[in-house]
């Protein structure tokens, strides 16, 4: 976590009503197209988001988070969406029992991909602070290479090298995700 961050989060902890609402509405945006992406459906995203969020406020100080906060909270919010996936497949089952309809398989496709998403996150935590701080500030706050350099005091090379150093880890984290299933397929299915 940086100086920064570390500052929010202490505040909160400490149950400061105002850097928590700065807090939540800088950031709300990009919290809720998070569980957008997975749930496909508004009210529930900002149900999952504001429910995170208010867990945060409320147990903040028996919460331990070890990496960044913003990374904590994004690992909350694909974590609950995925807990009611299962849970809309769960109900979509049943259902399709209880009609004689067949059920497709799009709902499991998402479930695996948002198990991958929690993995590709567990990844990006591992990566080296500056490293990790650049990448998500390009790709979850969708700055610029320049906007980046310009926040953080660096080279616009220096930002370029960082997320080359990101994606190169996260791929390799990535395609052995996917070579475990792909052997634990063939274990299963004899392939």
């Amino acid at each position: 976590m940086d100086l920064k961050e570390e500052t929010i989060w202490r505040n909160i902890r400490q149950k400061d009503a105002g850097t928590f609402e700065r807090y939540y509405k800088a950031n709300y945006k990009s919290f809720f197209l998070m569980a957008c992406k997975y749930l496909r459906d508004p009210a529930q995203a900002s149900e999952i988001v504001n429910d995170v969020l208010l867990k945060i406020w409320e147990d903040g100080d028996s919460l331990r988070i070890e990496t960044s906060l913003k990374s904590y909270i994004y690992k909350a919010i694909i974590n609950r969406s995925i807990n009611v996936l299962k849970k809309n497949k769960r109900e979509l089952s049943h259902l399709a029992d209880l009609n004689n309809i067949p059920e497709e398989g799009y709902e499991l496709r998402q479930i695996e991909e948002n198990e991958l998403m929690v993995k590709l996150y567990a990844a990006i935590d591992q990566l080296p602070d500056k490293c990790r701080q650049v990448f998500e500030m390009s790709r979850f706050e969708k700055l610029k290479q320049q906007e980046i350099a310009d926040k953080l005091g660096i080279s616009v090379k220096t930002v370029k090298n960082h997320i080359t150093i990101a994606l190169k880890q996260l791929s390799i984290s990535v395609i052995n995700h996917l070579l475990i299933s792909i052997l634990i397929f063939k274990y299963l299915f004899g392939f």
